[in-house]
């Protein structure tokens, strides 16, 4: 079988086309906790279909497909494994994303993509196409079992680039930190655990709450941790040393943005630093750069938003009133922009 690049050009694009299976393949997997079976041991696929309760012959199928992908592999015996790829999708995985598969799999983010050619003709989102809503967190307030999966789905992607930012940046200085739209928290908790002299405060709106709360016990980190319920388009609770504000300016337009940017702005003290944590696109791209391309289209069809340049966050933050006192890169390829009032 020919390598794909030395396929003719039009055989190239079909595969590009027809890789909708992708995603919808790995979804699948996720849902029916395929990875979760597999966790014992390699085994035959009517015995996997057994366990889950599915279709033999359509799980076979699956099974075949996650081997083509390298998330299983299949044994010369029949049995089927799983690779250190498919682990990541067990629940219990300390670096598990079966929510976040899950996540782009489903409706709520299926449905928005098919609508990429409308959002680009009129330059908005799809749930204000589809829904009429000004915003899919709208969508998620009215249904909590994926407004959860959500929230766990960033817990998820948090988990790596909190490690970093505990490493990447010094916060021996400070005393207090706020994780602005913070979710449950999980970029808090490791830099909690790196500095023992710090106390955080997740700000999010009153249902990440319990979420919150639960990673913070589940970390041992609860004496040192307070929740507090609210809209960073209102306002950020002032006093404290330090603000984070990680992978939420993405979301929103120019206009937005300048609102939690100057709302941050009017909480920092005359020592307070603000930590933009964004993954800032490259004045020019190229094929290695498909991924903060494509979450720019994410943004584009799911939220209105944009990725942006470390050229226009300097703009922006410049706009709403804030100095960058510099930049920082870290290893997961995420920008620290550090500014002050």
């Amino acid at each position: 079988m020919s390598a794909p690049s030395q396929l003719p050009p039009r055989f190239q694009v079909s595969r590009m086309v027809s890789s909708v299976w992708i995603p919808q393949a790995v979804h699948a997997a996720a849902v029916l906790g395929v990875a979760d079976v597999l966790a014992a041991g390699p085994m035959l696929s009517a015995d996997v279909a057994s366990k889950l309760g599915v279709h033999t012959g359509a799980l076979h199928r699956l099974l075949r497909a996650l081997c083509v992908l390298e998330l299983c592999q299949h044994h010369p015996d029949g049995r089927f494994g799983l690779t250190a790829l498919g682990g990541c999708l067990r629940t219990d995985a300390p670096d598990s994303v079966r929510s976040w598969a899950q996540l782009w799999g489903g409706e709520m983010m299926w449905r928005p993509w098919g609508h990429l050619t409308d959002c680009v003709r009129t330059g908005v989102m799809a749930p204000k196409l589809l829904d009429g809503v000004e915003t899919p967190f709208e969508y998620m307030a009215e249904h909590p079992e994926e407004d959860a999966m959500f929230n766990r789905s960033m817990q998820e992607l948090t988990r790596g680039v909190a490690e970093v930012l505990a490493t990447s940046y010094d916060f021996s200085g400070a005393r207090t930190v706020v994780d602005v739209g913070g979710g449950y928290g999980a970029l808090l908790a490791p830099v909690l655990r790196k500095y023992p002299q710090l106390r955080g405060r997740v700000y999010d709106l009153p249902r990440c709450e319990e979420g919150a709360r639960q990673l913070f016990a589940e970390s041992g980190l609860s004496e040192r941790f307070d929740f507090v319920g609210g809209d960073f388009f209102r306002s950020v609770p002032s006093g404290s040393d330090l603000y984070l504000l990680k992978s939420v300016i993405h979301d929103w337009d120019d206009a937005k943005s300048r609102t939690i940017l100057g709302n941050v702005r009017d909480a920092l003290g005359e020592d307070s630093r603000l930590l933009l944590l964004e993954w800032p696109v490259p004045e020019r791209v190229g094929p290695g750069d498909a991924g903060i391309i494509g979450t720019d289209l994410n943004m584009l069809v799911m939220v209105g938003g944009q990725e942006r340049t470390e050229r226009e966050y300097r703009e922006l933050l410049d706009s709403a009133g804030l100095r960058v006192t510099r930049v920082l890169p870290t290893p997961a390829g995420m920008a620290v922009i550090e500014a002050a009032r």
